[in-house]
């Protein structure tokens, strides 16, 4: 029941071309039953009683009744498919919806390829509902009830008997049900998996080319794809064996009838019309009864892909506050802020304490692994503090909406994300409805015109997977321009120039510096200029704020920083 009423609340919305499409089938099933209906008249009227003058009259009633039931067979498949691709159009939609505003832990825990196989295999599987379960349970249902009405008024004792083995039918159905769903779930993890393996694969095919692995990469494929394989293949099994367990019914059941209903019509007890329409009846019965047997293996399957879907649909969306907030006044204040990830043992920062005013420039030093990601990863909201507290101009920020809280934050990090979209789609994502002059006037700004005036198309110039056709420099400054575009007051710069080469870094850095400016600025960097020009710098290690002044004041004391800052410019000049 639990299944159904999920079924009920899922399909509602699709409801009036499926009723449409319900009412053709019941309507078919009524011709496949008047089909059967006048065999026993036309054989006993025309042949037996010998009134041959309405022979010419059976084929174009046979004409007639066919071409009837195939108009409405078409009527009915051309509008639950319809529906059934609506729910599938509507379902992707809502997952993908869902998954953007789920929270930024779930995707730690996820990989890509997995999700991208429940919004388009696992949903894609979903039709079946329309497809087969539905329009099985509703057409071929009144299609039986029809039939077998018709044989057990021409002879009941008959036709109870032909139906004896349908229980047995019903039992062996259920348990291959069971075994269709197991299968099915796990041929939907592998393909899962599957699909990760692919995005891996193109993603990262520089990195697998450089290495020689792709013979390493083409066998784990292969040996994932057996998977898949393997369990689809015991699924497609288990509903085969179903469909054959009804063909031999079928086969016992007429050939009972023929048995038993032949020694009737021999003992004169019914005619050659009522055997032939009992026989009629008894056969077109079994195909309905098939088509139901692999709806129920098909609602298996079904089943299964709605559990996975429904792994997505019930994870919490992320906690978001309700105060609005228009602009940033004031300050940023970490107050004895702790944080610990999802799946970490020990915290990543502990009773953090760290005060940034409004126009300043904040560095954050410290080794690899101290936290300082994760310090400024608070800041966006893309995670709460396991405990202290975050302040914006004396607010909480987690009673602040997310969505307002983030209009006030720019992001320009080392890992750059763009969309294979145009140029001008890409800088033009840092603001909804941007214009042209206010796109071409970020990327004059962010020194990256020089580039985008040499692509073939200019602004409209595709840029590929992640921009891979630009070099990382020509990345870094598209991203810098839809930084400007949106125009934030409080800016995250993480990075940003650290895998640059040094002329791409003085081009990127002369943007940053037109990006900084009247702007509360917090930067990760290990490069020294940068460094040296922050107006206070924060040293971190191990999690904790061990240090913080300015760069003379920081060299003065001789401590951590001065250690870090030396044992760089060491490596810088050797």
């Amino acid at each position: 029941m639990e299944t159904i009423n999920k079924l009920i609340k899922l399909t509602k919305p699709y409801w009036p071309p499926v009723i449409a499409a319900l009412v053709c089938g019941l309507l078919a099933s009524a011709v496949m039953g008047g089909i059967a209906w006048l065999v026993k008249p036309a054989l006993d009227v025309v042949f037996m009683e010998k009134k041959f003058q309405y022979l010419k009259f059976l084929p174009f009633g046979v004409i007639i009744l066919f071409t009837i039931k195939g108009y409405l067979h078409f009527g009915q498949q051309y509008l639950m498919k319809s529906a059934g691709l609506a729910l599938i159009r509507d379902t992707q939609n809502k997952l993908h919806e869902h998954i953007l505003f789920m929270p930024v832990r779930y995707f730690d825990g996820e990989s890509s390829g997995v999700l991208m196989s429940r919004v388009i295999n696992d949903v894609s599987l979903i039709n079946g509902v329309f497809s087969e379960v539905l329009r099985a349970a509703v057409i071929e249902v009144p299609k039986i009830i029809v039939l077998l009405g018709i044989a057990f008024y021409r002879k009941w004792d008959v036709t109870l008997a032909s139906l004896a083995l349908v229980p047995i039918l019903g039992l062996v159905a259920k348990k291959l049900g069971r075994k269709v769903k197991q299968k099915s779930l796990e041929a939907q993890k592998n393909m899962s998996y599957l699909t990760h393996r692919l995005s891996e694969s193109i993603s990262g095919i520089r990195i697998i080319k450089v290495f020689n692995r792709e013979r390493y990469r083409k066998e784990k494929f292969v040996e994932e794809n057996k998977s898949v394989y393997r369990a689809n293949l015991k699924a497609i099994k288990y509903k085969e064996i179903n469909k054959l367990a009804i063909d031999c019914m079928t086969g016992l059941a007429i050939a009972f009838v023929l048995l038993y209903g032949g020694g009737q019509v021999v003992a004169g007890k019914i005619t050659p019309g009522d055997f032939a329409s009992i026989l009629t009846a008894i056969y077109l019965v079994f195909s309905p009864v098939k088509v139901l047997g692999e709806s129920y293996t098909t609602l298996q399957t079904v089943k299964a892909a709605l559990e996975r879907i429904d792994h997505v649909l019930l994870t919490e969306l992320e906690e978001t506050g309700k105060a609005q907030v228009g602009r940033f006044e004031s300050e940023l204040r970490f107050e004895n802020v702790t944080f610990t990830y999802p799946a970490g043992e020990r915290p990543a920062i502990k009773d953090v304490n760290l005060t940034i005013q409004k126009g300043e420039v904040l560095a954050l030093v410290g080794p690899s692994g101290a936290g300082k990601t994760t310090v400024v990863n608070l800041i966006p909201r893309f995670y709460n503090p396991t405990s202290g507290t975050l302040w914006l101009d004396g607010k909480d920020i987690r009673d602040i909406h997310a969505q307002s809280l983030r209009e006030l934050i720019g992001i320009v990090s080392q890992d750059v994300v763009l969309f294979n979209d145009t140029v001008r789609a890409n800088i033009g994502f840092g603001r909804e409805g941007a214009d042209d002059a206010s796109i071409m006037r970020a990327a004059e700004l962010a020194y990256a015109t020089e580039f985008i005036d040499q692509l073939p198309q200019g602004y409209d110039t595709l840029l590929g997977e992640r921009g891979m056709n630009l070099s990382g420099g020509q990345r870094q400054r598209i991203a810098i321009a839809r930084a400007l575009l949106k125009n934030p007051p409080i800016l995250i710069l993480d990075e940003a120039t650290s895998s640059l080469d040094s002329v791409s870094e003085a081009l990127v850095q002369k943007a940053l510096d037109g990006l900084m400016q009247n702007r509360t600025t917090i930067i990760i960097a290990h490069r020294l200029s940068t460094i040296a020009k922050a107006d206070r710098i924060a040293v971190i290690q191990d999690g904790s704020v061990i240090d913080i002044g300015s760069h003379g004041q920081l060299m003065a004391a001789n401590g951590t920083y001065s250690q870090l800052y030396n044992t760089f410019a060491m490596g810088l000049n050797t």
